[in-house]
Parts: structure tokens; C-alpha cells; sequence
């Protein structure tokens, strides 16, 4: 081999145990040493041989140094072939190879280079599992690590459920590695100490927990596993892999486990039962004070833990009345190790303990046993004591009306009393031994009793009906108390039942339930007839409320006269209804009863189609009525009924009708002596019905679907109501409709004729002056004008008043003096009206008539005041008939009005003293009076008003206008009543305070305005 070559195979070598023996360092030593010494021996060869070449060139002298010089050479030249032979036969020895002297050393190279082919191929299949196994780590939840003992180096496999916030940088340092910087300072000391105990060769492997910190500031706590998969020649170390775990939950749950432990250990030491838990060794674990009490060891239960059970034993085993018996039991217990359970122990000192073995297997290994101990002395006393009075009630029993039976586990009877005997119609040799529920239970109860019986078995105690056989009849009803059967031993042996007949009682329960049915159908029928009326109070009520409101905006003119017949009409038709709901004999006789009464049929059709004329014109609709002149002037019947229906009629037109006409007709259908047959024609142009539901049309609570509720309201009683009236007058009724092309509904109806002299005669007699002479009334108001209006009017009926401004006022008034009656307006100041009747009632316990006041005359505002306790209810504006006679009535005094005096209208077009006039009989010194009360309080309650507004006070505002409404009434300032009254009822939000800016402004302006008129019209008022 020349030299070059040998080089140029030297390197080759050499780069080769680089690439495919990179972490063997011995045989990476010993080969470098192997291939230096080639190298040194070429190296040697070839300067030899130049020495040689030179050697024929030179002289002696120089031939002879160069001779010298090679022999030094050569001697080291042997030196260093000696070397590479023990180099070789150390390599030999590792790798079995046979060498000598004589060996060719270029076959021990091609052998090495044999060699190493061989290491690369091992090398690749290494790398291929080493990325085989990187990428499973990478799969799984752990975060694997590995550390590089030589290059102190720490590398991170991260892969994405990573808990770490860290990537796979490698982390270099010596003692301070960047990764303990993330474990907690106070933890740090275990990795410290793991990777101490590595380097010193005391371990190899590790599993350590302690906390870190990550990024976000979170700490978690991780569990790291590793061990060394690589190690030097001399021991150390060279690589650990391993891995971190996040077991934050597991120590979550672990701290819960030991809080939950420590909880049982605190009960077990403060129950009152006994308890002794050993281990698996017979040593003590836990106990409690209450077994010390029991054994009487001296000192707490903790001095009792590690001890050996048998010395407890043993020590106890004197204790007990029984000694051998206990030490044998126990010993059993203890040898077979199945639960037991209320074994009892008889004391030497006379207690009795129940004791109970549980003995304690995980995985199936026996780890210990506990015994719990409860001190049953007194039940056992108790259980003699019950075992003699049961005898004694036995006894007691047996001489009652009252069937005794005790049955065993088969339900097979072992003892009857004579009671039982007559119940069952059976003498007591025919049913002992007998089956018990084949003899007296029917087949319709055989499940009942199998339920009981398993109750028994539990222990349960109860009570049930059972219709059974008797020998003499199978109608037989009884009541059956049943409890458990227990033995001496409290082994359960059977049932015990106490039997009542009641079959008397079950014959009286069905009476009762038919009569309760016959009771509910009643009050429906009741309910119903509400529904009925309570529908029909809308339709007159509306037109009550809305006629007000347009009377209100006027003068009392040709229509504010016009507006007063329309609710003057809608009144009467309320008062029939709402007589016919109070009236319970008429509820009870299951119908109304019907006037016959004279009447005009053309007028009662013109004021029902007024009352709602205007809700069509402003829905656009043509509305026309007409009456045939054939019809009589008068006829006989009941207009009120009349009106009702045609109201709900064309209510309903109107409602269901968007566009078009509603026409009412009234025909002449056949005139006869004495009687007229008059048929009335209701049509419109509305949405119409399908046929399919003019079926239902009449029924009760029926609509054709659920969007006419949500779109037109209603509850579906109309029409039937308007049904039963028509009949009830023994007339017949009709619908025609068709869907999209409007409906048109026929009524025919009979009537007898009558003459001028049958149309109702008004009641033109006048009350008496003094019909309220000597009564002492207390009149509760906090406005001045209407106390002054109320005291006017009473006084001159010779009534004696005293006034309170607050409820605080009327109730020390009435705890200091009697009065007859009180009028008590409900918004007032300090005390409401409603609270001080509340006082009145519950504290003062006085049963004194109470008449509300007030302006709120909207729908439940009457319902409020009778719960409070008051009496009746009268709204403000009120007349001064219908003040007298409300109050008449509650004193027991008879009233008797004519028609109301009519002030003539008046051209002014701001206020009107018609009704202030009226009220005072024509006193004008009083009228100067009202009104100079009447201008200081509107001016001082609108500078509030307007104050109030500026602070967002807006109950105040609210209150302002309330008390400013009812003496703008009296005056008919209706154009400031009626903002006063917007005012009063809306519910002003934020956003709205700019129009309720505008209503206040409105108002002073009106108040502006008729004030200087009042005084213009009045100078001698004062000022």
C-alpha cells in the first residue's frame, strides 16, 4: 500500500468512526490510537525511504550518520509498531478477532472497515427507531426531556396539549439551567438534589413532584419521571430521558380526599357510637371517645393508636357479663372475617351493647377490620316494658270494636280476637291456619297487598282502604292499619293489622261525592254567569269612560248635553248588569229574570248605536241604523236586555270589520192585535267566518283560532251571552257569513204592544231638607275646595261635619269622638286614605260606616277600597244627589230625587259656575268663597307643579295635578281638568319629560288665562 493511499485510507477511517461511532467513546479512543500509529508508521516508512534514496547521494561520513540516524528510527519505528500490535489486540479482544504477529495488517484493516459498514447499517436502523420513538413521544400528553451529561445540554420534546409555554429550543448552562428557572424557588431543591444524586452515580432513575410557573403566572404542579438510557465506560451517566405530567387535578382531587378523610375521621370521633378501627396487624387505627367511655380507658382515644387490639381485648374482657363468650365470639369474628351485624352484649354492670364486625377488603386484600359498639340498654328495657303493655292492649283490643289479626311471613293467620270474628262473619277455629289474603282480599288487591307485605319487610308501618269478601258479603269495606310482626330476638315473623269497618262511612263518602259533583257543577254554572257579566260590563263601561273624556275637552254646550244622554244610557245599562252579578238568588235560580217594561224601540236603537258610532267613524267605517215607522211607539219588554244585545252585536261588526259599513235595521215582520214580531238585521263587511266554524259560533269561550284573541281580544263569550238573552226572550237568532265577504246575523223577537202610560214614570218627589239632621259625619279631604264643596252640601241637609286634611287626622278624630259616618278621600299626604280605614278597622276595631272619595274612578280602584274595609265608593266629581244618597243608605234613611235642576249653557268658554251654583243653592257670598279658595290654591299648586318639574320630583307632579283636577271639575274648567288628568295617569319616563313640559305649560296657560277672567267677573274678590 503506498503512503498516499495509506493516508488517504486513514482518513477515511478516521471520518468514518466519527460519523457511525459518535457516543462510543472507548472504542472511539482506542481506534484513534490505532489509526495515529498507521500514521506514524507510514510517516516513519516514508522518510526511510527518502533517507535511502539520499543515502546513495551522500558521502561516508554522511552515510554513516544517516545509518545512525536510522537506527534511531528504526528502534522507534518497533516502538511504535509494539504499540499498534497491543492497540490491535485490545481491539481484538473486544471484537473476538484472532491476530498475530504474522497477520497482514492491511487485512486488519479491511476487516475494521468491514466493521464499520456494519456499524453505519445499525447506526441507520437506530436513527429510523430513535425517530420512530420521537414521534410517539410527541403524541402523547407527557412532555418528554432529554438531558446530555458531556455537553450539559437539556432538550425539550413540546408537542400541541403541551403544558409548558415552550418550544424544542435547546436550554445550555452548567449548574443553572434556564428550565429550574420556571420550577418555584421553593421546590427547586428537588431537581437539584435529583440531578446531584444522577451525576454521583447514586441512582438511575428518578420520580420526583414539585410546582412550576408558567408564562400566564399559573402554577401547576407536575410530576417528573426519568432514567439513564446511556452510560459511560466508566459509570457516569451519559444521557437521561424523561418525562413531566401534569397531575394539577390529581392533586386537586388528592387535597379534596384528604379534606373529605379528615371530615370522616372527625365524625367517626364524634359520633355516639363506639368505634374501633383496626389494620390488618390487629393494631389500633382510630377510635373514638365514646368506645373509651364504653371500656373506660383512662386517657384520650389518640394514646390508644398503635397498640395491639388483643391487649384491648383482653383488658375489656372482664367488663362483660360473659367473659369466655365474648373472648370466643370475638376470636371467630376476627378468624372468618364476614360482617355481623346487632350482635348484642350483656355488661357485667347490666348495659347491653350492640356491636357490629365490618371487616375491610381493597382489591380483595384484607386490610383491616371496624367494630362499632351502641349502647341499646335502654331500648332493650323499653322492648320488655312494650312486650308487657302489649300484652295489656291485647287485652284492651279484644274488647273493642276494633278486628285484631296476626298473620306469619306466608300470610297464614295465627291469632284473631273476637272483634275480627264478627267483622268477617268467621268463628275462630274457621280462621286460624287459614290464608289470609285468599279468604278476604279480591283479585283487584292482590297487588296491593304484596306491596304491603314487602313494606313489612322493610319495617314500614301504614294505613289503607280495601274493599274485601266476608263470609256473608263481598261489599264490606275496612280501614286496615298493618305493621311488622317482630319476635323476643326482633327477628320479623309476620304482620300485625287492626281492622274498622267502615263501610257506613264509604256509603256516606259516595253520597258526598255526588253531592260535591253536583255542588261544582253549580258553581260553574255560577263562574260561568260572572264571565258572562264581567264581559258585558266592558262594552257600557267604555262608553262611560270615553264619553267623559270628550265631555272633559268642552263647554257644556248642545253637544255636552248630547254626551251626557249618551252616558246617562251606558250608565243604566251597566247598573242592570252589574245587579244581575250581585244578585244571588237570580245566580241561583240558574237565569235572569226580564223586565216588561215600556219602551221606544227607535230610541233605544238611536242612543246603542251612538254610544258607538264615534269608535266607527274613527276606525272610517259608514255606520247606519234604521228603525221601519210601522214599528210601535211603545212597546212591552226589556230594553236593557235589548240594548245588551245589540251593543255586543255591532261591537262586534265594528271590531271585526276594517273597512266598508255596519248596518242595523229594525223590521216590522208581522203586525197582530196586540203584539208585533219585529226582526232585527245586523250586517257588515268584515273578515267574515268559515262555515265549518258557525257551528261552534255559540258555544262558550269559542273563537275560530287563537289569533283573533291576540289580534281583536276577547274571551269568546259574546255571542253566547247574546244567544241565551234571545231565547230568554223567546226570539230566535241566526248567522250568515262567509269568509272575506262579511257576516250578517238575523234576530227575530217578539213584542206586545203598549201605550204612553206603560213608558217608565220618573220619580219627581225631592228629598227632604233635613233628612241628615243631628248625624255627625267626619270628612277626611286634603284639598280645601272639596272640603269646602262637601261641607256646603252636607249642612244644608243638617248634617254637623268635622274635617281632617290626612288619615293620621280622621284616626285620632275617631279614637276621641263618635261620629255617624266618614268620608275619607284616599291620596292624601302623611296617611292615605286606604291605610287609615286599615287603622280604623284592625286597631280601633270600629265598625263605622266609611265612604271612599276619590278621582281615581278607574276599574279596581273600588276593589281596593272594600279590602281595605271601607263601605262603598263614591268618584269625584260627585253629585250632590248621588253623595246624599249613598250616605242616606249607610244610615238606614230613605231617599227620593226628581230629575236633576240643567243650568243653561253659557257662551264662556273657559269655566262655569252652573255646578257651583248648583251645589250651593245660589249663596253668593260662598260662591266668592270657592272661588277666592279656589284661585289661591290653583295658583300656589301650579308655581309647585312647575317647581316640582324643574327638581324631576315626578310623584310630586303627579300628586299636584291629582289635587288641582277635582276643583277644575267643580268649576267645569274641563281644557285644564282634562291635562290635569294626563298628567295624573301617565307614566312619565325620561324621554317623555319634554312633553310633559309641554302639558305643564298647557295647563298654566289655561290657569292664566281664567283667572283674571274669574276676577274680572268677580271684583269683589280679595286679592
Amino acid at each position: 500500500m503506498s503512503y498516499n493511499c495509506a493516508m488517504s485510507f486513514n482518513k477515511l477511517l478516521e471520518r468514518q468512526i466519527k460519523k457511525y461511532l459518535p457516543e462510543d467513546y472507548y472504542l472511539q479512543e482506542n481506534l484513534a490510537r490505532f489509526i495515529q500509529a498507521v500514521h506514524d508508521s507510514y510517516e516513519e516508512y516514508e522518510r526511510d525511504r527518502k533517507l535511502f534514496n539520499h543515502a546513495f547521494a551522500c558521502s561516508e561520513n554522511e552515510y554513516i550518520q544517516i545509518n545512525e540516524k536510522l537506527k534511531k528510527e528504526a528502534k522507534l519505528k518497533h516502538a511504535s509498531i509494539k504499540q499498534l500490535k497491543e492497540t490491535i489486540n485490545k481491539f481484538k479482544g473486544n471484537n473476538n478477532l484472532s491476530y498475530n504477529d504474522s497477520d497482514d495488517l492491511s487485512d486488519v484493516i479491511n476487516y475494521l472497515e468491514h466493521e464499520l459498514q456494519e456499524k453505519k447499517k445499525a447506526d441507520d436502523l437506530l436513527q429510523q427507531s430513535e425517530k420512530r420513538l420521537r414521534l410517539a413521544l410527541s403524541t402523547i400528553d407527557d412532555n418528554v426531556w432529554e438531558y446530555h451529561f458531556p455537553t450539559q445540554t437539556m432538550t425539550f420534546a413540546v408537542n400541541e396539549k403541551s403544558i409548558l409555554d415552550l418550544d424544542q429550543t435547546v436550554f445550555e448552562g452548567k449548574e443553572n439551567l434556564v428550565w429550574w428557572h420556571s420550577i418555584l424557588e421553593e421546590d427547586r431543591h428537588i431537581a437539584i438534589e435529583t440531578f446531584r444524586r444522577y451525576m454521583n452515580g447514586e441512582i438511575t432513575k428518578h420520580c420526583v413532584e414539585y410546582r412550576v410557573k408558567l408564562k400566564d403566572g399559573k402554577t401547576r404542579w407536575i410530576l417528573n419521571r426519568g432514567g439513564v438510557i446511556s452510560i459511560s465506560k466508566s459509570g457516569k451517566p451519559i444521557t437521561i430521558i424523561g418525562t413531566l405530567t401534569d397531575i394539577q387535578n390529581y392533586k386537586d382531587i388528592q387535597g379534596e380526599l384528604t379534606a373529605t378523610a379528615n371530615r370522616l375521621t372527625h365524625l367517626l370521633k364524634n359520633l355516639q357510637t363506639g368505634v374501633l378501627l383496626e389494620d390488618e396487624n390487629g393494631h389500633v387505627v382510630l377510635t373514638n371517645k365514646k368506645f373509651t367511655e364504653f371500656f373506660g380507658y383512662p386517657g384520650s382515644p389518640e394514646t390508644l393508636v398503635g397498640i395491639e387490639c388483643t391487649d384491648l381485648y383482653e383488658s375489656s374482657t372482664p367488663l362483660f357479663k360473659y367473659p369466655d363468650e365474648f373472648r370466643t365470639t370475638t376470636e371467630n369474628h376476627l378468624k372468618n372475617r364476614t360482617p355481623v351485624n346487632t350482635e348484642e352484649l350483656k355488661m357485667a354492670d347490666g348495659r347491653v351493647l350492640e356491636r357490629n364486625y365490618i371487616p375491610l377488603f381493597i382489591d380483595d386484600i384484607y386490610r383491616g377490620h371496624l367494630w362499632t359498639y351502641n349502647d341499646i340498654t335502654e331500648r332493650k328495657r323499653s322492648e320488655v316494658k312494650l312486650k308487657k303493655q302489649e300484652e295489656k292492649y291485647r287485652s284492651i283490643i279484644a274488647n273493642m270494636n276494633l278486628g285484631l289479626i296476626e298473620v306469619d311471613l306466608e300470610e297464614n293467620i295465627r291469632y284473631v280476637n273476637q272483634s275480627f270474628c264478627l267483622m268477617s262473619g268467621y268463628e275462630e277455629h274457621e280462621l286460624i291456619g287459614q290464608n289470609a289474603s285468599t279468604l278476604f282480599v279480591k283479585d283487584e288487591y292482590k297487588d296491593l297487598i304484596e306491596e304491603k307485605n314487602s313494606s313489612r319487610q322493610k319495617g314500614l308501618s301504614d294505613a289503607y282502604e280495601m274493599n274485601v269478601k266476608t263470609k256473608s258479603s263481598d261489599t264490606n269495606w275496612w280501614l286496615v292499619c298493618g305493621a311488622p310482626l317482630y319476635n323476643d330476638k326482633q327477628q320479623h315473623i309476620g304482620s300485625i293489622g287492626i281492622h274498622l269497618d267502615i263501610t257506613e262511612q264509604k256509603i256516606l263518602q259516595r253520597q258526598l261525592v255526588e253531592a260535591k259533583l253536583i255542588a261544582e257543577k253549580s258553581v260553574h254554572a255560577k263562574d260561568l254567569f260572572l264571565a258572562n257579566m264581567s264581559h258585558e260590563i266592558r262594552t257600557p263601561m267604555n262608553a262611560i269612560l270615553g264619553m267623559s273624556r270628550q265631555l272633559q275637552k268642552t263647554t257644556l254646550n248642545q253637544q255636552q248635553q248630547s254626551f251626557l244622554e249618551i252616558i246617562g244610557t251606558a250608565a243604566e245599562n251597566l247598573l242592570v248588569i252589574i245587579n244581575d252579578i250581585l244578585d244571588f238568588s237570580k245566580l241561583e235560580a240558574g237565569r235572569v229574570t226580564l223586565e216588561e217594561i215600556g219602551f221606544n224601540m227607535h230610541d233605544l236603537v238611536t242612543n246603542s248605536s251612538r254610544v258607538l258610532k264615534m269608535k266607527a267613524e274613527e276606525k272610517g267605517l259608514q255606520f247606519d241604523v234604521s228603525v221601519a215607522p210601522d214599528v210601535c211607539k211603545v212597546l212591552k219588554g226589556d230594553p236593557f236586555r235589548i240594548n245588551q244585545v245589540l251593543m255586543n252585536l255591532l261591537s262586534n261588526s265594528i271590531k271585526f270589520t276594517k273597512r266598508g259599513q255596519v248596518t242595523l235595521q229594525c223590521l216590522l215582520n208581522k203586525d197582530l192585535p196586540g203584539w208585533q214580531k219585529l226582526e232585527i238585521i245586523i250586517s257588515d263587511t268584515g273578515k267574515g267566518m268559515d262555515e265549518g266554524y258557525l257551528k261552534n259560533l255559540f258555544n262558550k269561550f269559542s273563537q275560530e283560532d287563537d289569533s283573533i284573541a291576540r289580534s281583536y281580544g276577547g274571551t269568546g263569550l259574546g255571542m253566547s251571552i247574546v244567544k241565551q238573552l234571545v231565547e230568554l226572550m223567546n226570539g230566535s237568532i241566526t248567522v250568515k257569513s262567509k269568509k272575506g265577504e262579511g257576516t250578517q246575523v238575523n234576530i227575530q223577537l217578539s213584542f206586545e204592544t203598549g201605550q204612553e202610560s206603560d213608558l217608565p214614570k220618573k220619580d219627581n218627589s225631592h228629598v227632604e231638607a233635613h233628612i241628615l239632621a243631628d248625624k255627625k259625619i267626619l270628612l277626611v279631604e286634603d284639598n280645601e275646595m272639596n272640603r269646602v264643596v262637601a261641607e256646603t252640601i252636607l249642612k244644608q241637609y243638617g248634617a254637623t261635619m268635622t274635617e281632617a286634611v290626612n288619615g293620621v287626622e280622621a284616626v285620632d278624630a275617631i279614637r276621641a269622638r263618635q261620629y255617624d259616618i266618614v268620608l275619607m278621600d284616599i291620596q292624601m299626604p302623611v296617611m292615605d286614605g286606604l291605610e287609615a280605614t286599615r287603622v280604623i278597622r284592625k286597631e280601633i276595631q270600629s265598625n263605622i260606616p266609611i265612604i271612599a272619595l276619590t278621582a281615581n274612578a278607574v276599574k279596581g280602584e273600588m276593589e281596593k277600597c272594600i279590602q281595605a274595609g271601607m263601605n262603598d265608593y263614591l268618584s269625584k266629581p260627585f253629585d250632590e244627589e248621588d253623595l246624599i244618597r249613598l250616605i242616606a243608605k249607610w244610615l238606614g234613611r230613605e231617599t227620593h230625587f226628581g230629575p236633576a235642576k240643567t243650568t243653561a249653557a253659557t257662551d264662556t268658554p273657559l269655566y262655569d259656575l252652573a255646578k257651583l251654583k248648583q251645589i250651593t243653592r245660589g249663596d253668593e257670598k260662598f260662591i266668592v268663597k270657592m272661588l277666592q279658595v279656589f284661585i289661591t290654591e290653583t295658583m300656589t299648586g301650579t308655581a309647585n307643579l312647575e317647581r316640582a318639574f324643574e327638581e324631576k320630583d315626578i310623584k310630586q307632579v303627579k300628586f299636584l295635578a291629582h289635587r288641582m283636577k277635582s276643583s277644575l271639575n267643580n268649576l267645569n274648567i274641563f281644557s285644564a281638568a282634562g291635562i290635569a288628568e294626563k298628567i295624573e295617569k301617565a307614566q312619565w319616563e325620561e324621554q317623555q319629560y319634554p312633553t310633559l313640559a309641554g302639558q305643564i305649560l298647557a295647563f298654566k296657560k289655561v290657569i292664566d288665562e281664567v283667572i283674571p277672567l274669574i276676577k274680572t267677573d268677580y271684583p269683589e274678590l280679595q286679592y
